[in-house]
């Protein structure tokens, strides 16, 4: 029995859960509080301190662009000092700048503390946890281990969003903040100390060999272009349909409430692609699954420009959109991985992060503009065009030779 069937056939082992429950657990908080909590926050907060929604979405999109700058920073440090002391530190940074935002009473307050807070984001949420999988279970079982905590992590807006909603309507704005500094103060930050420091992990890492060979170094290069502009395009895509989604369906004559239920095959979509890749992609390279995404993103907008309008081409697309979505969030961990090795693996996921929040702050913005200049036909093949092309790019990364 080889190792990958003998992993398969025995309980999950304890040094694997632990980790994978760990940061599970850390992810729902931070994307629930530092990404899904603002969509419910803004209405309270901005009539609070006399500014508009419009421009508290305008703060937030410059945060994170911002925000965008400290990411490879943030891969260095983890990289050199670990992610169990990082994270640990974005933790306390995260409950310091949540308390600063509950005590602010005007825009300049918000500018600043949210900011700071988007600063910080790139030390807790998944660039920060992928490393700290990797370096928790080893490179050989990170790739499950990392499908796992993405699962978990999926969770955060069906938590948040109502939590968010019932300490507004039973407290505030305010008081919502503060619950939220105590969640990264009080949950985050021990269960981040009680991640495992890297070096226990020397010895795992000697016996059991990656699963895929790693790149040569002379091929680093090339293949680093090529994934960061394939998954930069294909962040595009995802950021501007998610933001824009109900603009889009209404201007090609969808109904708000059809719209509405189409989107909501999204979620359940992308928990299953994860399911399906977890039990029966294990054997396969990350990169395959790469494409397996990208190929159902452009689908996907392709279906919705070719297809009659109506339910079943927009259920349609919100599945192959909602598979291509599950996908793309957990190959951004894997495959790197898989390609370079655990050695500057979080550096890697630092760059490709501060690419993919740039295109993710602006993507929304530019199809906004599209749909005003040039209308839904021309703008859904504009963007079909950019998931072809972040398909493209990722078949030319040069992965395939170590596979012969």
């Amino acid at each position: 029995m080889d190792t990958d069937s003998l992993q398969r056939s025995t309980p999950y082992p304890p040094a694997i859960l632990r980790p994978v429950l760990t940061l599970g657990i850390t992810q729902i908080i931070g994307f629930g509080t530092l990404y899904y909590a603002f969509g419910v926050i803004v209405t309270p907060l901005s009539a609070d301190l006399g500014i508009t929604q419009t421009f508290a979405y305008g703060v937030l999109s410059v945060a994170l662009l911002i925000g965008s700058l400290t990411a490879t920073l943030a891969g260095r440090l983890i990289d050199r000092h670990g992610a169990r002391v990082m994270m640990a530190a974005g933790s306390v940074a995260c409950a310091v700048a949540f308390l600063a935002m509950s005590q602010i009473g005007s825009a300049t307050g918000l500018i600043v503390t949210l900011t700071l807070a988007e600063i910080i984001a790139p030390l807790v949420l998944y660039d920060a946890a992928f490393a700290g999988i990797a370096q928790a279970v080893g490179e050989r079982r990170a790739r499950r281990a990392i499908t796992q905590m993405t699962l978990l992590g999926g969770f955060a807006s069906t938590v948040f969003w109502p939590l968010t909603l019932t300490l507004i309507e039973g407290w505030d704005w305010r008081v919502a903040l503060m619950v939220f500094a105590g969640l990264h103060l009080f949950v985050c930050l021990p269960l981040h100390l009680s991640l495992p420091r890297p070096v226990r992990n020397e010895a795992v890492r000697a016996t059991e060999p990656p699963q895929f060979a790693p790149l040569p170094s002379a091929l680093h290069r090339r293949a680093m272009i090529f994934l960061a502009f394939g998954f930069s395009l294909s962040w595009a895509v995802m950021a501007a349909f998610s933001a824009q989604w109900v603009p889009v369906m209404a201007a090609i004559g969808l109904e708000q409430t059809i719209a509405v239920a189409a989107g909501a095959l999204m979620g359940p979509a992308q928990v299953i692609a994860r399911v399906v890749e977890m039990m029966f992609a294990a054997r396969r390279h990350p990169m395959e699954t790469a494409l397996v995404a990208m190929l159902c993103l452009a689908l996907a907008v392709a279906v919705l420009a070719l297809a009659p309008v109506g339910m079943i081409a927009a259920s349609i697309f919100a599945v192959l959109f909602g598979v291509g979505q599950g996908l793309a969030t957990m190959v951004r961990g894997t495959v790197p991985l898989a390609l370079f090795g655990l050695a500057g693996y979080a550096t890697r996921l630092g760059r490709l992060a501060a690419l993919r929040m740039v295109v993710a702050a602006l993507a929304p913005f530019g199809m906004a503009w599209s749909m005003a200049a040039s209308g839904p036909g021309v703008t859904l093949w504009i963007t079909c065009g950019f998931a072809m092309l972040s398909l493209a790019a990722l078949w030319l990364v040069p992965w395939r030779a170590l596979q012969n």
